[in-house]
């Protein structure tokens, strides 16, 4: 599998965890274990520029974009005897870098937009809202939050002339995120057995020139809820490199098909969890805990100073664990989008004080704001180490 370009250099110097200083787009003590910055040096991620041109400049002809849910270059190259399939084609493969936090609401806004993540305000799977103090998730919404006011850009599809068609979960219809990313887009739900049927009719009903997208979310659920190290998420794997040979053989002939990920993952266990609730004088300082945990976005109570305790308490309790950062040094360091640019008024107060990078398999979260079920992931994504951040691209024709 062909990388997209050298990647830069993130340092040599390890990370005590303490937020970096600021001047210059990568601090030199930048953890060797985490990629630099998506955007950091001029650089710009690979998704953001799948999408986008279908619309700015189709060409004649069918366009299928299949989204492969956590499926990330290293999981796929690890485990290439369980898909022939993308096995056969790694030719025509070459891995490109998702945004930051590589989470599936940042990540797939980012690929319908082709904006970075500080222009379009989704900030993570959850991000704060600052008209409620709450943590709003980003694939289901909220019934006080308007789609079209959370995320006001015009999206390529409402632009362009191409006639584009969604096909995902019948759960998706009418989603949040269906909301911000997919305006424009018609929608066709599907069951588990009739996704390629789903796609023939979607690619009928789009014409001749148009432009049809598949979300296949099986093997992130089967890492959140078993791990990638799973059975069943191999079973996940299998069958989802079957689906794309069943897609390859029935669709029209001369359809072209751009194959992405909008995420990898890694696997977390008990032993490699910090939960904020059990250090109460740090909790006491956060007034909104938002991101997730391999990428936790932490805004701090009012009082001078508060925010800047937070940051040197984190580093401080986790060391080597994860990176930690302040405001300021993670827009100098280009991780949400260029350094410099103008973020919306609308965005920034969903910036976080705090960043919480993860390192390693570990994951960092205040529990106590969270349902059960949050701490019962295995698979886990959401920072910048390579095995999350780094997305196949495959572009081949039926």
């Amino acid at each position: 599998m062909a990388d997209q370009g050298p990647t830069p250099d993130p340092g040599s110097a390890s990370s005590p965890g303490r937020a970096p200083e600021r001047g210059g787009e990568l601090p030199a003590d930048w953890p060797q274990d985490l990629l630099p910055p998506p955007f950091a040096g001029g650089a710009r991620p690979g998704q953001l520029d799948v999408i986008e041109p279908l619309l700015a400049a189709p060409e004649p002809g069918r366009d299928l974009v299949v989204v492969l849910d956590g499926v990330g270059s290293d999981l796929l190259i690890e485990h290439r005897s369980l898909t022939p399939t993308l096995r056969r084609l790694e030719g025509d493969t070459t891995r490109v870098r998702t945004v930051f936090p590589s989470t599936t609401a940042t990540a797939m806004v980012s690929l319908h937009t082709g904006l970075p993540p500080l222009v379009h305000g989704v900030l993570g799977y959850l991000t704060a809202d600052p008209d409620s103090g709450r943590a709003i998730n980003q694939l289901t919404g909220d019934p006080a939050v308007d789609p079209r006011r959370w995320m006001p850009e015009t999206t390529p599809v409402e632009r362009g002339g191409r006639r584009a068609v969604q096909v995902a979960p019948a759960k998706h219809a009418g989603s949040h995120l269906s909301g911000v990313a997919y305006r424009g887009w018609e929608f066709l739900g599907h069951g588990r057995g009739d996704r390629v049927e789903a796609v023939r009719t979607a690619l009928h009903r789009a014409g001749p020139d148009g432009l049809v997208h598949l979300h296949v979310d099986d093997v992130d659920h089967a890492g959140h809820r078993h791990g990638v190290d799973s059975d069943a998420w191999r079973t996940a794997l299998a069958e989802v490199d079957a689906l794309v040979g069943t897609l390859l053989r029935r669709l029209p002939r001369g359809t072209r098909i751009h194959l992405t990920a909008d995420h990898g993952m890694v696997d977390t266990a008990p032993e490699t969890t910090v939960d904020l609730a059990d250090h109460p004088r740090l909790r006491r300082l956060v007034a909104t805990a938002a991101g997730e945990p391999r990428a936790l976005a932490l805004q701090a109570v009012a009082g001078q100073g508060a925010a800047a305790e937070l940051a040197d308490g984190l580093g401080d309790l986790l060391g080597e664990r994860a990176l930690v950062l302040r405001r300021a040094d993670a827009l100098a360091s280009a991780l949400l989008g260029p350094a410099g640019i103008e973020v919306p008024s609308r965005v920034q107060g969903r910036l976080p004080d705090v960043l919480v990078l993860a390192r390693g398999r570990w994951s960092i979260d205040d529990y106590s704001r969270r349902p059960a079920s949050a701490r019962a992931l295995i698979g886990v994504h959401g920072s910048l180490t390579p095995a999350e951040s780094w997305v196949p691209l495959l572009r081949v024709s039926a």
